[in-house]
């Protein structure tokens, strides 16, 4: 005859909670063998079994409703199974590992300004946490070999440029409502010019490719207004655009087919 154990000595000998035993025992993954008359549960080695078989299954990362069902059937695939739970896996742990990516770059651009503007934060942010997003927006517009140049860089270079453009833009912002041609201006448009051909040596022929794709650009924009947050305002961005329409175009660059 089979051991028998109350629900007090069975929570021990398997080190389950008596809470995690009543709420196996309710949505029906682990009853116990029998009810006494007054309702007490009792439990077998059979259930000890078949615990350890829900431990290792969560241990593995099935939820509760995919363990009822597999401790369930006749016929299980264990192979199957496995494989598809390790390519769940492997998923959840590029997301975390992207995360981990992704708190790295956010303590870079904090680290000489404990505090530092939402809609920067948010902007600089979303570069890497939306990054395949990116490139695949980007491979209608430009070569996929210029994609690769512009990602695949260092992360320690990507993070210090994130944290130069935090920089910048906090600057920008500090200095909105000067003469978008004054020196002190166009210095700071200058930096931005440096720090995109830190990040692509050849800015000034991609950005040229892009005017020439204007209207397609401007469309798909439209299309995706979460994928590319703005670190500003309205009246940011059209005073930062005017900036850069003044610094272009003593570069040759016209972005404004009118003037």
């Amino acid at each position: 005859m089979s051991a028998q154990y109350g629900i007090g000595d069975f929570s021990k000998k398997t080190n389950t909670t008596v809470r995690t035993l009543h709420y196996y025992d309710e949505i029906g993954l682990l009853k116990p063998a029998f009810l006494s008359d007054g309702g007490r549960r009792y439990y077998t080695d059979a259930e000890i079994v078949k615990l350890q078989k829900i431990v290792t299954l969560k241990y593995l990362g099935y939820s509760l409703e995919e363990i009822q069902e597999i401790i369930h059937e006749k016929d299980w695939n264990l192979k199957q199974s496995i494989q598809f739970q390790r390519g769940e896996m492997i998923k959840k742990k590029q997301q975390i590992e992207q995360m981990i990516r992704t708190l790295d770059h956010a303590l870079t651009i904090i680290e000489d300004n404990q505090t530092i503007d939402a809609t920067i934060f948010i902007s600089l942010i979303n570069s890497i946490q939306m990054e395949n997003e990116h490139r695949e927006f980007l491979k209608e517009l430009i070569p996929e070999i210029t994609i690769n140049e512009i990602y695949n860089i260092p992360e320690e270079k990507h993070k210090q440029l994130s944290k130069r453009t935090a920089n910048l833009f906090t600057n920008l912002k500090e200095a909105y409502g000067q003469e978008p041609s004054s020196t002190s201006v166009q210095h700071l448009i200058d930096e931005l010019w440096q720090i995109l051909n830190d990040l692509y040596p050849d800015t000034k022929s991609l950005i040229e490719t892009l005017m020439e794709k204007d209207e397609e650009l401007t469309q798909q924009l439209d299309d995706s207004p979460v994928l590319f947050p703005s670190a500003f305002n309205a009246g940011e961005e059209k005073w930062v655009g005017q900036a850069l329409e003044i610094y272009f175009k003593k570069m040759g660059l016209i972005l404004d087919e009118n003037d």
